[in-house]
This record gives structure tokens, C-alpha cells and sequence, in this order.
């Protein structure tokens, strides 16, 4: 029989959100992972033991009509995990692909934040929106969009929870800031992978045990935190500067991978 503590995970078809419903499985929780690819949910559903539910999150009623079809159940947990991003220099790169990562990094978190917050207050209950370390720097030349959403994440989160707090709410809402993680995220954003990226499994731990603590802001790992409190200290400029330079040479490993799958 199906424990009654439901937890949504959105972006739950692979990656991060799909390591994050099968640590909640082990803590009770019956997972339910949220994504565009039946077949995908289908298959890390497996995994878990979770229920799915298609939804195209780029879209405002698609958001609500998940809340729809879970307003009445028990969802003690809403973890908006879904994300990507978007490689290239922004005067190049393609504007619907952007708005469209403009609406699933932030618009869905925005929507199913404020459609679910509402009941979790009543009855209590846990939002965990993942941001990454990407928004607590001020920018990131040749993903400048991408940073700038996931910036918007951390920015909304912190003054809900801080609502929250000064209220008392039974209520939480927290911001995960991970480094790069070792998903499908760096092929779908056309870069080649950070070297010393995260194991999402270790990363996926981290976020619940933050969640569990109340914390309003989980920074894992040290690096992660090294990049918060520069980013707090230095200069904007010179972080600038070193994320453009990071940033191309992810760019330049990645095309240096293509040739050499040509040869």
C-alpha cells in the first residue's frame, strides 16, 4: 500500500530530480516525478517506486493544472528541480530557446511556489527550489541568461522564506545552490562537463538533509561555499571576468570533443 506523504519532484525523468525522488522513497515519501518524456518518467520511476505525471512546465497552464490534479492530495513536499541551460555568446544565441529556459527555470518555479504555498501553510509542508551556484555571483558571460535565472530563483525564495519566517509559518522555502553536477545538464546546454563535477546521488543528499534543517539557503561542498563568499567580498568585475574565461573553456572543450569524433 502507497505511504499518504506525497512529494513532488519536478525535472524527476533523470538527473538531480531523479536521485532526489529516490532518496525521498527511502525516507517514506511516495515520489511523484514530474517531466515531459513518459518514457523517461516511466523508466526512473522504476527506480523509486514513484507515480508520474506529464507536464510541460515551459507552459503557465500545464503548471496549474499539476496543482490541479494534486490540490486535494496530501503533498507534504514540492521540489522544484526542472531546469537547463543555454550556451553561446547572448547577441548569437537562439531567443525562443531562451524564453522557453526563462519559463521552466523560472516561471514554473514561480507558479507552483506560489499555487502550493498556500495549502503548505495551512497544513505545513517543504518547497525546495534548486537554483545552483550560478545565482549567487553576479553574472555569467556566454550563459548570461541562464545565470540570471537561476539568480532569480535564490532572489525570490530568500524574501518568501524570510515572509515565512517573521510569520512563523509552518511553512518552508529554501534555495539549493549546487556547483555543476554530474548529469545530462552539460550536454543539454552544449558545453563540455566541469571538471570535478558533483555525484548527484552525494548532491541529492545534501539538498534533503538542508531541506530537513530549514535552512533558506543549501550550499553544498566547500568549493560552493568558497564561490559564495567571494562572490560577497570581491570585486564584480574580477568574478566577471575568471566565469567568462571558465565559461569559454567549457565552450572550447566542447568543440574540441567534436573534432575529435570526427577524426
Amino acid at each position: 500500500m502507497k505511504t499518504e506523504k506525497l512529494a513532488l519532484i519536478t525535472g524527476g525523468s533523470g538527473g538531480l530530480g531523479a536521485k532526489l525522488a529516490c532518496e525521498l522513497a527511502k525516507k517514506g515519501y511516495q515520489p511523484v516525478l514530474v517531466g515531459r518524456s513518459e518514457e523517461r518518467l516511466r523508466a526512473a520511476a522504476m527506480d523509486c517506486g514513484g507515480e508520474i505525471f506529464v507536464c510541460d512546465l515551459s507552459k503557465r497552464e500545464e503548471c496549474e493544472h499539476l496543482y490541479e490534479a494534486f490540490r486535494r492530495r496530501p503533498v507534504q513536499i514540492l521540489i522544484n528541480c526542472a531546469g537547463f541551460g543555454v550556451y553561446g555568446s547572448f547577441a548569437a544565441t537562439s531567443l525562443d530557446e531562451e524564453m522557453e529556459m526563462a519559463a521552466v527555470n523560472c516561471m514554473a518555479v514561480h507558479v507552483l511556489t506560489k499555487l502550493f504555498l498556500p495549502d503548505m501553510e495551512r497544513r505545513g509542508g517543504s518547497i525546495l527550489n534548486v537554483a545552483s551556484s550560478a545565482g549567487l555571483v553576479p553574472g555569467g558571460p556566454y550563459m548570461a541568461a541562464y545565470y540570471a535565472t537561476k539568480a532569480y530563483v535564490v532572489s525570490l525564495t530568500r524574501g518568501i522564506e524570510e515572509e515565512l519566517r517573521a510569520r512563523r509559518s509552518r511553512a518552508y522555502v529554501g534555495a539549493f545552490c549546487p556547483g555543476p553536477v554530474n548529469t545530462g545538464f552539460f550536454d543539454r546546454a552544449g558545453i563540455s562537463a566541469s571538471v570535478g563535477s558533483a555525484d548527484p546521488d552525494k548532491t541529492a543528499r545534501a539538498a534533503i538533509r538542508g531541506m530537513e534543517k530549514r535552512k533558506s539557503l543549501i550550499v553544498p561542498g566547500a568549493s560552493n561555499a568558497m564561490t559564495y563568499f567571494a562572490a560577497r567580498i570581491l570585486p564584480s568585475a574580477l568574478i566577471l571576468a575568471v566565469n567568462r574565461r571558465i565559461q569559454q573553456k567549457k565552450g572550447q572543450g566542447r568543440e574540441d570533443a567534436k573534432e575529435e569524433k570526427k577524426r
